[in-house]
């Protein structure tokens, strides 16, 4: 079973969706998530929430009223809101490097739990070194200086670039073709949708959800894993033909 959802980094409602997209495939739901670009007109100077700060509010009211136990819910907006182009772009990009689940995270908790405006290339390419370079333990440097460490130490210096957050051009876009293709299909496939709300997904059923409507429906997605009867340790393959089989409930 695949849920494929398209979210933008920016987006608190989104931001939700992360979290039980994580839950859903630590529950064994194969989640397939695609970064868009909701408003390609944001400024890279970063557009000020409390030009707006009712509306943001109401929204964030909104997520914590439909939140889950142990969700994380902003209890405010960050000062800027962000131009997500580069974030984007790095995701993208992270997918070959097979970080993508982990710099998705760090990109919405830099945002919303951590407040930071991540519109600037610079910025989102420091997110990506913290996370594929990795420190590394310097003892053995400390005795003997001369020895190099582990990056200087690799042998492939495009890989040297892409652990130091090269993943994204200066300007914010992507820094190969792949990452270009897919941020093209993933837009052209979310602007196809019957409408641009997002968060939006298409489930198992092939339909299509957005906004609190695709949060519920993860939701159910999330209780009706919990309730899916695991094998016991060493069953094998037994099949228990007293139980009928779960599925999801499906959100209104």
């Amino acid at each position: 079973m695949a849920v494929i959802i398209y979210g933008d980094f920016n987006c608190p409602y989104s931001y939700l969706a992360s979290q039980r997209a994580d839950l859903l495939g630590r529950m064994g739901t194969e989640v397939d998530w695609r970064a868009v670009e909701h408003d390609r007109g944001l400024p890279l100077t970063g557009s000020r929430s409390d030009t707006d700060r009712a509306a943001w509010d109401r929204e964030l009211a909104e997520i914590a009223s439909i939140a889950l136990p142990g969700e994380h819910v902003p209890a405010s907006p960050p000062t800027l809101i962000s131009n997500t182009q580069a974030a984007v772009a790095a995701y993208a990009e992270a997918i070959s490097d097979g970080v993508a689940g982990e710099l998705r995270r760090r990109l919405f908790a830099a945002i919303w739990a951590q407040g930071m405006h991540l519109s600037s290339a610079t910025e989102v390419r420091r997110l990506v070194a913290a996370l594929m370079w990795q420190p590394e333990d310097i003892t053995s440097r400390l005795a003997s200086p001369e020895i190099p460490s582990l990056l200087i130490r690799d042998p492939d210096p495009v890989r040297i670039g892409r652990r130091s957050g090269g993943t994204i051009a200066q300007d914010g876009g992507p820094l190969t073709t792949i990452g270009w293709q897919r941020i093209r299909q993933w837009r052209q496939e979310w602007l196809a949708l019957p409408s641009q709300v997002i968060p939006a997904l298409t489930g198992p059923d092939q339909a299509v959800r957005s906004g609190v409507a695709a949060l519920e429906y993860l939701a159910d997605l999330t209780r009706s894993a919990v309730l899916v009867p695991r094998p016991r340790a060493g069953a094998g393959t037994e099949v228990r033909r007293d139980r009928q089989p779960l599925v999801p409930v499906r959100a209104a």
